[in-house]
């Protein structure tokens, strides 16, 4: 862990003594430092907690706000629900979301993870205002010692070739090289954070996400509640870019939770709508609109496609320079986004070591990441797919009624 503070009791100038102290402010100061390899060889960026939290109605959720050495902030959204300590098994991955929606949300901890986390990097990667998101979690998971050629022990899961008799490497299993190598060390304040977030008072129970602060916003819901005439709200919406070209973006995740709170509206000083953001895709690729109700805004669409909906068609170049971006995606791209960094494999391991995994639960690691692969390849849109399902969301244009 990061060292403490150390008392300073020595008797010197009070110049060469506030030195000292701002030298020990910025080498220990720090209750998150992230390292660009597993070697702690560079530093990739340092975070402090801080006294603000976002409430239920903020962006992601409820969260701590954390701040950078840039002074940027970001929000820390944990995840906790993901063992099953009395079954020694991962929460169920396979729901039915149509039963018991809030429940199946609770014991979905592992896939929501991952599924921020790969739609903000399929969201940067097609030049969308989604935020970064990186996994975090308990230094103690960090310093899991799983290097590539660490035999993994059998349990009752056949690993094996025919013609291999010692089980698999980590390096075989988990194609570990393939994956973001990044560490981290924390201090004993992140740690008692992460505790205090686990319900049992561990954080190693825990895997949380460290998203970008999105500053100068307010949920869409707010942004038409504060306008009065949605008319004009819609039409302050309609003169922004993104909200078109984050459209086929949604739909092709389809995402079952896209509501207004699910989006942002960014504003300058002056007040003038600069962007609009997407966020909290932690329930895409799991069914049907469950959670959207019909209503005069939205008629049963999701709240972006019923905003954009009378200045919009399936010919849009704004909405097509994304269709385009997502179709020159390849295959191995996507396998890539997909993969999850090595401190999830670690995750897995300390979990399987201290005795609360069987070690056959390992396969749902990878489980998660194939069923997130396998819906992107085959959703993947071309272009008659593609046509049909904005057809659908959209209505044709207006040239095509007649």
């Amino acid at each position: 862990m990061l060292p403490e503070f150390e008392e300073i009791t020595v008797n010197i100038s009070r110049t060469a003594l506030i030195i000292r102290r701002r030298k020990q402010r910025g080498m220990n100061d720090w209750d998150l430092v992230l390292f660009e390899t597993s070697k702690k060889k560079s530093i990739k960026n340092r975070f402090r907690i801080t006294e603000k939290t976002m409430t239920a109605a903020g962006q992601h959720g409820k969260a701590t706000v954390l701040e950078d050495e840039q002074g940027k902030e970001w929000l820390l959204k944990t995840f906790s629900n993901i063992i099953d300590f009395e079954l020694k098994e991962v929460m169920d991955l396979e729901v039915d979301l149509k039963e018991s929606p809030e429940d199946s949300r609770d014991r979905m901890h592992l896939w929501r993870t991952f599924n921020e986390l790969t739609a903000s990097r399929l969201g940067q990667r097609l030049h969308l205002n989604v935020p970064e998101a990186i996994i975090v979690c308990s230094q103690q998971i960090a310093n899991h010692p799983l290097e590539q050629t660490t035999t993994l022990p059998l349990g009752d899961v056949i690993i094996l070739d025919e013609d291999e008799e010692d089980g698999e490497t980590t390096e075989e299993y988990y194609e570990y090289s393939e994956r973001d190598p990044y560490t981290l060390e924390t201090s004993s304040r992140f740690e008692q954070l992460l505790a205090n977030k686990s319900g049992r008072g561990d954080p190693t129970v825990v895997l949380a996400l460290l998203l970008e602060k999105i500053p100068n916003t307010i949920n869409l819901d707010e942004f038409l509640d504060s306008k009065g005439d949605l008319d004009e709200a819609f039409k302050i919406v309609q003169q922004i870019d993104d909200g078109y070209v984050l459209l086929p973006f949604d739909v092709w995740l389809n995402d079952p939770d896209r509501n207004a709170g699910n989006y942002l509206v960014q504003s300058d000083e002056e007040g003038t709508v600069q962007k609009i953001w997407g966020i909290d895709y932690e329930m895409w690729s799991l069914g049907s609109d469950i959670w959207m109700e019909e209503d005069e805004i939205t008629k049963g669409r999701s709240y972006l496609t019923a905003i954009i909906h009378p200045t919009s068609h399936i010919f849009d170049p704004r909405v097509n320079q994304t269709v385009y971006r997502i179709r020159s995606l390849g295959d191995e791209e996507l396998t890539a986004m997909t993969r999850t960094p090595q401190i999830a494999c670690k995750y897995f391991e300390y979990h399987i070591t201290q005795k609360n995994l069987d070690p056959d639960e390992r396969i749902k690691l990878k489980q998660a990441e194939t069923n997130l692969e396998d819906f992107l390849v085959e959703s993947r849109p071309r272009s008659d797919k593609l046509s049909d399902i904005l057809i659908k969301q959209i209505g044709f244009p207006a040239d095509f009624k007649k």
